[in-house]
């Protein structure tokens, strides 16, 4: 299986820790200033770079979760890792460095003798640095 997206050593494939949405969000900043002929604008530059990955996994079917280990380690040490997704023909895009900001993770249905959710999904925030 070739991964779908890659964050530093965390692999998102089909099998184990799927990626279910992913959205990027920028901004530049134009400030306006009112004139006798109008506005007069300047642009000062690009504000924050920042993606966000939905992501799925079913622990007992798929594992999943050597990657989510992976995605915690990282943040909990704010590395900045490569932040990489599949590209045409197998060839991948380095879309730059990242650090995980944000990580949210959510168990359903807890499986009755191990106590782990037999349905994980996990948000990841991204931002570019």
């Amino acid at each position: 299986m070739t991964s779908l997206v890659s964050i530093g050593a965390a692999q998102l494939k089909v099998i184990g820790l799927n990626p279910q949405h992913v959205s990027q969000a920028s901004e530049t900043r134009v400030p306006g200033r009112a004139t006798f002929t109008g506005m007069d604008y300047q642009l000062t530059g690009i504000g924050e770079r920042s993606a966000r990955l939905e992501v799925l996994t079913l622990p007992f079917v798929f594992g999943g979760m050597d990657a989510l280990g992976w995605l915690q380690t990282q943040h909990t040490a704010q590395l900045p890792v490569l932040y990489l997704r599949l590209g045409a023909n197998l060839a991948a895009d380095n879309l730059g460095l990242v650090v995980i900001r944000e990580l949210y993770m959510d168990e359903d249905r807890f499986h009755p003798f191990t106590g782990r959710g037999r349905s994980l999904n996990a948000e990841i925030g991204l931002v570019f640095v």
